[in-house]
């Protein structure tokens, strides 16, 4: 099960259960669905990717593809304001680096919730393993999802290719 993070401000929290599916499905917008998942989710889909986010939890971490998930929870509320992500091993990422991702629902934008998450994650991939660098790709005209990693302390270091081989801003951080 995902470590619980927190800041006091934003927490990262396991998602689970029924309430993190119908949240998920309701915070997704139209940004979200096109710069992360795709193609917006369904209740079934939204299911289905809690549970492989318990799987790659409870499986081997640095297995190629498994992505370690947390829910951002608001601190005060409890309530699902996105999720955040990591890779620890990612075909199209070095060795010793750690890929980061992130999408906060639009109710909780602006708020430096997403730059809070990613400190978070930042922090635990110091303290639990040995990756030695962060990184954050984003797709040129995804001006917030820059404004995010700029706001958590990553500098820009070129560009690089997605998985479907689009053109991405790369964004480092280090961590040792």
């Amino acid at each position: 099960m995902a470590p619980w993070l927190s800041d006091g401000t934003v927490e990262l929290s396991a998602l689970a259960g029924d309430g993190d599916v119908a949240a998920l499905v309701a915070g997704e917008d139209d940004d979200i669905a096109h710069w992360l998942s795709g193609a917006p989710s369904t209740l079934g889909t939204a299911a289905r990717h809690i549970d492989r986010c318990a799987l790659d939890w409870r499986g081997d971490w640095f297995r190629p593809g498994a992505a370690l998930t947390w829910g951002i929870r608001d601190t005060a509320s409890g309530a699902l304001a996105g999720t955040a992500e990591v890779q620890l091993s990612a075909a199209d990422v070095e060795a010793g680096t750690a890929n980061l991702a992130y999408g906060v629902f639009p109710p909780w934008r602006g708020r430096r919730y997403g730059a809070r998450a990613v400190g978070l994650m930042c922090g635990w991939l110091t303290a639990t393993t040995a990756t030695q660098l962060a990184v954050v790709r984003v797709e040129p005209g995804n001006a917030p999802s820059t404004r995010v990693a700029e706001q958590a302390g990553f500098v820009r270091s070129g560009r690089s290719r997605g998985v479907a081989g689009a053109p991405m801003l790369r964004y480092v951080r280090a961590l040792r």
